[in-house]
């Protein structure tokens, strides 16, 4: 990678990072605009023109429960408007009120008075509301690709797949039973010193405690995990845990999570260690617009066997903004994507004897949607290992994938 590719990558990244500050004014001017609205409300109540407008300002700012409140006095006034009755079924939808918003959606549809893309856009979201209070219910995404490491000049497959498996449990907490499976293969060439394959399942009851879109959210698992290292084999190892997820969606701008797991890892080739370990991570994840989230991650992890124990402590940060292409053909919104990362590794062999390694990883890239579920995705990343006593591996990588959301 040239010096300008660097700082063009760095830039880049810089550019997704700081983002918040951006998307910050823009929700402050957003929020500006609502209560000049809201303040015009309070002296013309019924005045529709004012509460179309709040109701927008609202789902731009993610404020659902604003927005379907509005909406609801709206249609009480105008009930054959069938423009604010979708809108209503779409701000109840995003709430995960899929009931009502079927109510509403079928209201919409038996008016007869809709245009061609308001029947179609019906239709699609009375087909989701309809999947989604289904007893069980699948969802995931599969991409495959090809990786290209830069230095070492070589090439291998670079996949992913994920699976999502819920069934309802009933009870007066949203009880689901939910069921992960996820592989990932990184295989950038034989010289790749991060060179990994993992699959791994999770799965679990959550329990939703307050019943709703926001309030915590409580998964005891059990996780078993396959990890293979590298062409040689000294790391591979086979593991099941049991742990303990915690999520909240406080409200619809922030989110906190953490999860804790212990558990015991064999090793699956003749010169490698069992080993016990104990695991936590917490962090996280901001929503100041509709288009933008900013995730930062806390993790550290304890590996310990009989030859030595290794002790991982990070922080990681993610950041996604989507946005319109612009070209109509086009149906769904692009993502932009980067991440940093920075992991300090700890090895203890006893004895008086040590050494410490630090992990560095920055990249970003472009999911491109070419239909509704199918999409291309041009991915680069750097990674660097620093070992105490001088030591160094770079490598950079780039990756081209197509994909499929269901």
């Amino acid at each position: 990678m040239t010096p300008l590719t660097h700082r063009f990558a760095a830039a880049a990244l810089a550019a997704l990072l700081l983002s918040p500050g951006t998307a910050g004014a823009q929700t402050a001017a957003l929020e500006s605009q609502r209560q000049a609205v809201f303040a015009q409300l309070l002296s013309a109540p019924a005045d529709r023109t004012l509460m179309l407008q709040y109701a927008r300002l609202s789902v731009q700012l993610r404020d659902f429960e604003a927005a379907a409140a509005t909406l609801e006095r709206f249609v009480d006034l105008d009930p054959g408007n069938t423009g604010a009755r979708i809108e209503l079924a779409i701000a109840y939808f995003s709430l995960g009120a899929y009931d009502v918003a079927e109510y509403h959606l079928a209201a919409a549809a038996a008016s007869g008075a809709l245009t061609p893309e308001q029947a179609e856009r019906v239709a699609t979201y009375r087909d989701e509301a309809a999947g989604r209070n289904q007893p069980s219910q699948f969802s995931g995404r599969v991409a495959i690709g090809q990786a290209w490491l830069r230095e070492a000049d070589t090439s291998g497959t670079f996949g992913t797949a994920e699976l999502d498996w819920r069934i309802d449990m009933g009870g007066p907490h949203a009880a689901e039973w939910l069921t992960q499976l996820s592989f990932s293969s990184y295989v950038p060439g034989e010289q790749s010193f991060g060179e990994r394959q993992i699959a791994r399942l999770r799965t679990g009851p959550e329990f939703r405690l307050v019943g709703e879109v926001h309030g915590p959210r409580l998964q005891p698992y059990l996780e078993l995990t396959a990890f293979r290292d590298d062409s040689f084999g000294f790391g591979d190892y086979n593991a099941a845990a049991l742990g303990f997820a915690y999520q909240n969606p406080h409200n619809a701008f922030w989110t906190s999570y953490a999860d804790v797991q212990v558990g015991r890892a064999e090793a699956d080739a003749a010169f490698g260690q069992d080993f016990d370990f104990h695991e936590a991570s917490f962090g996280a994840s901001y929503r100041p617009s509709r288009d933008t989230r900013i995730r930062g991650t806390l993790r550290w992890r304890v590996e310990d066997s009989d030859f030595q124990m290794l002790t991982t402590h990070g922080l990681r940060v993610e950041a996604l903004h989507s946005f319109d292409t612009g070209l109509s053909l086009l149906p769904r919104r692009w993502e932009l994507r980067g991440f940093a990362q920075r992991d300090y590794l700890e090895f203890d062999y006893g004895g008086g004897f040590s050494d410490e390694a630090i992990d560095t990883a920055y990249g970003g890239g472009l999911r491109a949607f070419v239909t509704e579920d199918l999409f291309l995705e041009a991915r680069g990343s750097r990674l660097k290992r620093e070992f105490d006593y001088g030591f160094t591996q770079e490598e950079t990588v780039y990756s081209l994938q197509i994909g499929w959301e269901f």
